[in-house]
């Protein structure tokens, strides 16, 4: 009788854990209840909203504290591999490009990337999105995989969970105003981001002014221990313009830069 009240307390114990589990992604919430899914790079955090457009490239960022990819990213089936998470995503508007989800690890359990949801349309109805005042509301998917040099999907579709915040949706852009539109990039324009051809993305953090020049993300957890500054040729300058419109290149003690247009107005 003991033994068989113990195996039911254990299993119990067992169930409240697995219940205790959380089922959704600890993003923030807006005001409305929907996921913040932008981060804020100059901050290292969580930006207030959504205030991304369809047509703007943004760092789209998930965090997977508390559920069980936290685990399961842990511990690679392959020697030289590495888990991450992996985010599906449609929209009233249409779905996007399906070899587009992958993202990778900012800090802790936080993964992102750089994207634009216009550049990586399937099925998105661009032109219907990108109308004055509409939102695009979007519904996502998490889910975990592994990746090699050589093999993208080592492992897929682990532990794949639907992410809901208000009825269905999981979360939103911004109203379009058209005044965010970015400029045309894609992973191939930043070497060594990933060992393989993917479409529609870019490094977390990342300008899109850096597209083709080699320069990766700052890794976040790096101090900045310097600057240089460039002219739109390219030409290293000695000093910081006092106006007008200019390069700067923030570099890391780890080696890594990230550079950004910067436009001062005259004083």
């Amino acid at each position: 009788m003991k033994k068989i009240t113990l195996l039911f307390a254990a299993f119990f114990m067992v169930t409240l854990c697995a219940n205790a589990q959380n089922k959704t992604i600890n993003n923030p919430k807006d005001a409305n209840g929907y996921y913040i899914v932008k981060w804020d790079c100059e901050k290292e955090t969580w930006a207030a909203s959504n205030n991304f457009e369809v047509d703007q490239a943004f760092t789209f960022a998930v965090d997977i504290t508390g559920m069980a990819l936290a685990d399961w990213v842990k511990t690679p089936t392959n020697a030289d591999g590495t888990r991450s998470i992996a985010i599906n995503t449609w929209s009233g508007f249409g779905d996007f490009n399906v070899n587009s989800p992958r993202l990778k690890q900012i800090k802790d359990n936080i993964y992102g990337t750089t994207w634009c949801f216009s550049q990586m349309a399937n099925t998105f109805k661009v032109e219907d999105a990108t109308k004055s005042g509409e939102v695009t509301y979007f519904n996502m998917q998490v889910f975990g995989f592994e990746y090699t040099p050589t093999d993208a999907g080592a492992a897929w579709w682990q532990l794949a969970t639907d992410i809901n915040a208000v009825d269905g949706v999981a979360f939103t852009s911004a109203p379009y105003t058209g005044t965010k539109t970015s400029a045309a990039f894609s992973a191939n324009d930043f070497e060594g981001f990933w060992p393989y051809s993917v479409a529609g993305y870019a490094p977390t953090c990342v300008t899109i002014a850096d597209a083709g020049s080699g320069i990766l993300p700052v890794n976040i957890d790096s101090p900045v221990i310097g600057y240089e500054y460039y002219n739109l040729q390219g030409i290293k300058l000695s000093k910081q313009p006092e106006s007008g419109l200019f390069i700067e290149k923030a570099i890391k003690a780890n080696g890594t830069s990230v550079a950004a247009k910067v436009l001062k107005p005259l004083k």
